[in-house]
């Protein structure tokens, strides 16, 4: 029988913890006994997140985290440990995305997406790699996107920074094969968050819109379940993601098939959009 990895009091820092994905994954680690740090650049709502979890009766606590700055992530571990005496888990949740045709996209907004997906993910990893080294153990989850295996037009950065996401985790498991430090990329679909609300606004998006979008509680339960497995990768839905990486593996159906995904999409932002004004 397969040993159950208990989560009391184990350390977890969850970044963009002020809404959707993150902020429910807080509150399952928290259920579980852990003791959650929940950070975003978000102040008011990550502070709303973090009395909830507390009154609760969670051992919770709230830091302002600018994930693309490294000199806030030395910050974050060093009060961490000052308050904690340790950390056990990082998930690298915190992501924004910005819809748009590739060639007119506000160059800020591509940098925004840059920065905040993939530099943020590569800077949490540097920040606590030299304390689990140092511990001698550690597990690190890193939020993708099946939109990170195959491809979305109107979506390309986004796209590419949940690809590179993927890449840079395989490389660290790779990397870290020999210690006792964890690596899981977890790949969700389109989660129903705001995120996915911003999405709806731009017709651009439709990738984003093929399917019914998963609940933030599906998504958090795979990263709990990231925190316990040796898997480098964890799918959501699992089958959909083997589809996704069946259809990668020959592009060219993937691209044959893409006008009839682009449509079904489009269709789903209309339907939606007459929805939301009903």
């Amino acid at each position: 029988m397969r040993k159950e990895i208990m989560l009391k009091d184990k350390v977890i820092i969850i970044t963009g913890a002020a809404g959707g994905i993150g902020s429910t994954a807080a509150r399952l680690f928290s259920e579980k006994g852990a003791r959650v740090v929940l950070t975003d650049i978000r102040e008011k709502p990550l502070e709303l997140c973090t009395s909830a979890l507390v009154a609760a009766g969670g051992d919770c606590r709230s830091e302002t985290l600018d994930v693309t700055d490294p000199e806030s992530w030395s910050a974050l571990i060093e009060n961490t440990l000052k308050h904690y005496g340790r950390i056990d888990i990082l998930v690298n949740n915190a992501g924004v995305v910005h819809p748009g045709a590739a060639e007119s996209i506000a160059f800020e907004k591509v940098r925004q997406q840059i920065f905040v997906n993939l530099m943020g993910t590569i800077n949490g990893c540097r920040a606590v790699l030299p304390h689990f080294k140092k511990q001698g153990a550690g597990k690190i989850v890193n939020i993708a996107s099946l939109g990170g295996i195959v491809p979305m037009p109107g979506e390309a950065v986004y796209s590419a920074t949940k690809a590179a996401i993927r890449e840079y985790t395989f490389s660290l498991i790779a990397e870290l094969r020999k210690t006792l430090i964890g690596v899981t990329v977890v790949c969700p679909d389109s989660v129903d968050t705001p995120q996915l609300a911003y999405e709806l606004e731009h017709d651009e998006a439709v990738m984003s819109f093929i399917g019914e979008p998963l609940p933030p509680e599906k998504v958090a339960k795979a990263i709990l379940r990231a925190v316990k497995t040796k898997k480098s990768e964890i799918l959501v839905p699992a089958g959909m993601g083997v589809v996704c990486r069946i259809g990668m593996a020959w592009p060219k159906i993937y691209f044959l098939v893409l006008p009839i995904l682009e449509k079904t999409g489009a269709k789903t932002i209309q339907k939606r959009r007459r929805k939301n004004k009903a």
